[in-house]
């Protein structure tokens, strides 16, 4: 055989092994994609050279684990409701909770008789709250003044009207008198704003006996707005005034704002709106605790603020020095 017959022979030999390398990977291919193995193959030789995907990373979940993961979300639900019950640590604040009735009814109107009302006098309107299941009313001792701001002596000392109904106006249904009173600020400071502790406390100590719709007798405890810490308040925390304010239509009225800050050592500022007969109303934090009497608004030329007596330093007050005293005047 020459040369040129077995060069020929041998590109022969070569170009039937490629037609059988090809008829072979036909094979290949098509037994792979009736057995479905192909496409992933495919996936896994396309992916070489390739970084791994980080979601591929993460191993898919079984329905096994999705209900262990839900049984200590659950677990830990339970945990939390059951701390913030018992009030074992701190929660945030949060301004969606609601007033109860049985909140706003402890939140009431007080109608004072001037000592010379017999006599053409005047009647002063304000707010107050109920503290105690006994019938303390925290107020102003503004609200139980005389038209000279001497305090009131004539008894009952006020009237309190209640409701629990915010669209209606609250109803007179007991009276009170007065248990004690922080005497007017008469002495003189060069700062500004010298704010003198205006603070009056009274005891319900009567149905109102010529009121219509007036209880026949007293309830066996009245319902009370519970305390919370004002020195605990900070600039931003939230904070609400409630009260019957002489521009709320003689309705139960709420305003929220912020601490803004603090003037001495019993004074907190805020942005909440208050206006005249919401003195001696209800300061709340964002619990709906009671946490200090609105007492002033200051206005600038374009806004105001208003000005709280803290709960913490009227209670100082009261225990340190109007249970120990003999006197309805009792100073700060």
């Amino acid at each position: 055989m020459n040369q040129k017959a077995f060069i020929s022979l041998k590109i022969q030999i070569i170009i039937l092994a490629a037609i059988f390398l090809i008829l072979a990977l036909q094979i290949t291919v098509l037994i792979l994609y009736e057995q479905g193995k192909l496409y992933p193959l495919w996936d896994k030789i396309s992916q070489l050279g390739k970084k791994p995907d980080r979601e591929l990373a993460v191993k898919e979940r079984t329905d096994e684990s999705d209900e262990e993961t839900q049984e200590r979300i659950r677990q830990l639900e339970e945990k939390i409701k059951e701390l913030e019950e018992k009030q074992d640590v701190p929660f945030p604040g949060n301004s969606n909770v609601p007033l109860s009735k049985k909140q706003i009814s402890a939140m009431v109107q007080l109608w004072c008789p001037d000592d010379n009302y017999g006599n053409n006098g005047f009647m002063s309107l304000g707010s107050g709250t109920i503290i105690s299941q006994d019938g303390i009313i925290i107020t102003n001792r503004h609200v139980v003044s005389n038209y000279d701001w001497s305090v009131i002596i004539s008894l009952p000392t006020c009237y309190v009207a209640v409701t629990d109904d915010i669209s209606q106006p609250p109803r007179v249904m007991y009276t009170a008198n007065l248990i004690a009173y922080s005497p007017e600020k008469t002495s003189s400071s060069d700062y500004e704003y010298d704010f003198d502790f205006d603070v009056a406390v009274l005891y319900i100590d009567d149905v109102c006996q010529e009121c219509e719709g007036a209880p026949k007798i007293l309830p066996s405890s009245f319902t009370y707005l519970e305390m919370g810490y004002s020195d605990l308040l900070n600039p931003g925390d939230y904070i609400a005034i409630a009260g019957y304010p002489n521009i709320g239509a003689d309705t139960f009225t709420f305003t929220e704002g912020v601490v803004s800050g603090r003037v001495g050592d019993f004074v907190i500022k805020t942005d909440a709106k208050i206006d005249s007969g919401n003195s001696g109303g209800s300061a709340l934090n964002a619990k709906k605790e009671l946490v200090g009497v609105p007492t002033w608004t200051i206005s600038g030329q374009a806004e105001s603020l208003g000005y709280i007596i803290g709960i913490d330093q009227i209670i100082k007050w009261y225990e340190d020095k109007v249970i120990p005293s003999t006197s309805f005047e009792v100073s700060y």
